[in-house]
């Protein structure tokens, strides 16, 4: 997507009703580098006055997307009206970002007219070049504004381009300079998780990214959520109190996810009202009901892919748009336990029971600090909350454990490797300790990580040598896993990659054994099209001889995983990876067998139909990957071309 965006500019001194107040800047600027880390936009475009543009574009550079600055007149004459009145902090912040050669800065040339008919046909004009940079592409527009509650009888300029934007169809998300006091707690699973009712895998995340948090911010709701704790079962009294006292939750069901239904159940004794509930439709997927007990419940729905496009991300937030109105607005009872028991004693907000009053409000008050600064999505400021988890005194050593972990998570999500490393290094919980299984899977991926960053290859064989390690320490544990064999392959496959120039033939055949032998076992744990394919080009590239015992493990795997991968393609005829992976089982045989691949073609040509960009990258990269360890290169590059050609 392209963001247009515009808003209110800073104060005047003296000014009787702040409508962008100083204390509210740092607040403001947080909340749009988050809302940019979860839509990604491609770009954003607007102009640079005082106040909220320069928010804006600070936000934007901070987060490396490309910025695009359109001033009405000249650069000097624009500094001087429109940035100049409102002092020199924002004078300082202008020549910075105009001088910034990220920046791509068009200058007008109209004669300077400081009227409001002259900026709004500077909104025009920016609508026009934003329209322009989407034309030809599955890009939208979305406009996100920041401007107080609009007065009918005197619109502003801001005011104008939300309208002329409306009027275009684009879509607008509107903040309001300062949060309302309406707080949301988002209920969810997290990352990629397995749909008990379909047996697919389902990408959790971009629904929070794409649809709630902008749906909330829009909102002008304080929201929180719990990533660590809801995917790890570690419930604390935290999140007890953000279930309970929340004035709103909303409650997401994709997966069925055991922890998710936990806290619904305590949100349901704890809030009469204003829980949502929120049932996606994954495209691809059978349409079914949650198996909860809850189907007498108003459930909201909305359609996504694996990904969240644009075009879906608007309707599903312009469906909960009235929904989060209503239920934040009116006294609607909707919890069954509420609704069955004369519950009414009991009111929030709840309060702690007083013997451990004392030690829930460090803890409470240690997480929310914490909370803020992974929520920032700051490497700097989540480096100076580790700091101050070291050194703080009332930090029991479980607590400081856990917020280390939740640390070193999210420095990992911004690349910051070797901090959460460090981090790990000084929290390693025993095997009885509910964050043993997240601490080593978070240990495997970091690791995994520092060694693919390495230049020297004795350092990055050592990081890897301690990724395996931890590995081996899981499937000890009892972690054996599809998910801890999945990362098993996928770090052995990094392994080979690197040793393809300089290393021994003899070594990559190894590791392709010792890749099969991990990918069987999540195979055998539980059964998957996608570790059934990564399975079968381990087989036929680890050099063994093709006996009848390959040939009959080669078929059994081929068999089973055409099977599953025959079912996901009759629930979604579309579904790009189905497609694709039928695309490279059909290969695997032909090739196995010495058979021609005009169907393989054939198939390739109809995943790459229904493939966006990314998806398709993928693919080819895979083939790529296959040509590089010995399958054909006319074959392979044959297949590359009908790709290309299908897009």
């Amino acid at each position: 997507m392209i963001i247009l965006y515009a808003g209110v500019q800073a104060d005047e001194v003296g000014r009787a009703v702040a409508r962008l107040p100083e204390g509210s800047e740092e607040e403001l600027l947080t909340r749009l580098r988050g809302l940019f880390q979860s839509l990604q936009p491609s770009r954003l475009v607007g102009a640079l006055a005082s106040g909220s543009d320069i928010l804006f574009a600070r936000a934007a550079l901070s987060e490396g997307i490309p910025l695009r600055v359109l001033l009405p007149f000249a650069k000097e004459d624009f500094r001087r009206t429109s940035v100049e009145p409102r002092g020199a902090r924002w004078l300082a912040h202008f020549d910075r970002i105009v001088s910034d050669v990220a920046v791509d800065l068009v200058e007008g040339d109209r004669p300077v007219q400081e009227t409001a008919e002259a900026f709004n046909e500077h909104n025009l004009a920016m609508l026009d070049d934003a329209g322009a940079l989407v034309e030809g592409t599955d890009e939208r527009v979305w406009v996100v504004a920041i401007r107080p509650t609009p007065d009918p009888g005197a619109p502003t300029v801001t005011d104008n381009l939300v309208l002329r934007a409306e009027e275009r169809g684009h879509f607008v998300l509107d903040l309001a300079p300062i949060h309302d006091q309406v707080s949301a707690f988002i209920v969810m699973p997290y990352g990629v998780k397995k749909d008990v009712r379909t047996g697919k895998k389902v990408d959790c995340d971009p629904a929070f990214h794409r649809v709630y948090r902008p749906l909330l911010e829009d909102a002008d709701i304080s929201w929180n959520r719990a990533d660590l704790e809801t995917d790890s079962g570690i419930i604390h009294s935290g999140m007890i109190a953000a279930l309970a006292n929340s004035d709103l939750a909303l409650v997401d069901l994709t997966a069925t996810n055991f922890n998710v239904a936990y806290e619904l159940g305590v949100r349901h004794i704890f809030a009469d009202r204003a829980t949502v509930l929120i049932n996606p439709h994954v495209e691809g997927h059978a349409r079914s009901a949650p198996p909860f007990d809850i189907n007498m419940i108003r459930i909201h729905s909305f359609t996504r892919g694996q990904a969240v496009s644009d075009t879906q991300a608007e309707e599903a937030i312009r469906a909960l748009r009235p929904v989060i109105e209503r239920v934040t607005s009116e006294l609607e009872v909707d919890s069954p336990a509420h609704s069955w028991f004369d519950l009414a004693a009991l009111t929030r907000p709840y309060s702690q029971l007083s013997q451990v009053a004392a030690a829930l409000t460090v803890e409470n008050g240690a997480r929310d600090r914490i909370s803020v600064a992974i929520k920032s999505s700051d490497a700097v400021a989540m480096k100076a909350a580790a700091e101050w988890v070291a050194s703080a005194t009332e930090v029991h050593e479980g607590l400081r454990r856990s917020l280390r972990i939740e640390l070193a998570i999210g420095l990992h999500a911004e690349g910051a490797y070797e901090d959460a490393r460090a981090l790990l290094e000084l929290t390693q919980p025993t095997p009885d300790d509910p964050l043993h299984r997240i601490w080593l899977q978070e240990s495997v991926m970091v690791y995994r990580r520092l060694g693919e960053d390495a230049q020297d290859p004795e350092t990055r064989q050592e990081l890897w040598r301690t990724a395996r390690t931890y590995l081996e320490d899981a499937e000890k544990a009892g972690y054996a896993d599809s998910e801890t064999y999945g990362s098993w392959g996928g770090l052995i496959k990094r392994e080979l990659e690197k040793q393809l120039d300089s290393g021994d033939p003899a070594v990559a055949v190894s590791l392709f054994r010792e890749m099969a032998e991990k990918y069987r076992a999540g195979f055998e744990s539980d059964p998957s099209y996608y570790t059934g394919v990564n399975l079968l080009m381990a087989l036929r590239l680890g050099g063994r001889e093709r006996d009848d015992s390959f040939r009959e493990e080669f078929n059994e795997v081929l068999t089973v995983s055409r099977f599953l991968n025959r079912l996901a393609i009759a629930d979604g005829p579309t579904d790009y990876w189905a497609l694709a992976t039928r695309a490279e089982l059909t290969l695997h045989e032909c090739l196995e067998g010495g058979k021609p691949v005009d169907e393989v073609a054939e198939q390739y040509a109809e995943a790459a139909r229904h493939g966006n960009a990314d998806q398709v990258r993928s693919t080819k990269y895979q083939l790529g990957f296959l040509a590089r360890y010995g399958d054909p290169e006319d074959v392979i590059e044959r297949l590359r071309a009908v790709i290309e050609q299908a897009r």
